[in-house]
């Protein structure tokens, strides 16, 4: 198992402006394409799904073999949204069966979710942290 740093794609390495002239030997570089999504997503993670590749597409950062990873990203992120709209209109506290103020259980999926959206987006570059290290071109 390596130390140190994740390794950075070159596409990354090129939107933030330190890439080399050479790509590594070692390094695997995909063709950008967007795939279409997958059949088990519902309409609404199909649209997440195409607009996250849009994304990432014209950043040069999308390629098929990263479907399963957007596809992730597009449950998890529908989930978050179904949750926050619940919690909306229950409130972060609601009463258990017994009548005590409880926790919205709403509440611990969208955290779940949002972490998990997080760390997604992370490695695709695409979170404020990752943002500031982008350059214009």
């Amino acid at each position: 198992m390596a130390v140190g740093r994740k390794p950075i794609p070159r596409a990354m390495r090129v939107i933030q402006g330190t890439a080399r002239s050479e790509p590594s030997p070692d390094e695997v570089v995909p063709d950008v394409a967007i795939p279409d999504p997958p059949d088990f997503l519902t309409p609404d993670q199909q649209n997440i799904f195409a607009e996250t590749s849009r994304k990432l597409a014209r950043m040069g950062l999308m390629a098929s073999e990263f479907s399963d990873a957007i596809a992730l990203y597009s449950v998890e992120w529908a989930k978050w949204l179904d949750a926050t709209e619940k919690l909306q209109e229950m409130g972060p506290m609601v009463r258990s069966p017994n009548g005590y103020p409880i926790q919205n259980p709403y509440l611990a999926i969208q955290n779940k979710s949002h972490e998990k959206c997080m760390k997604i987006l992370a490695e695709f570059g695409m979170t404020a942290s990752a943002a500031t290290r982008v350059r214009k071109q």
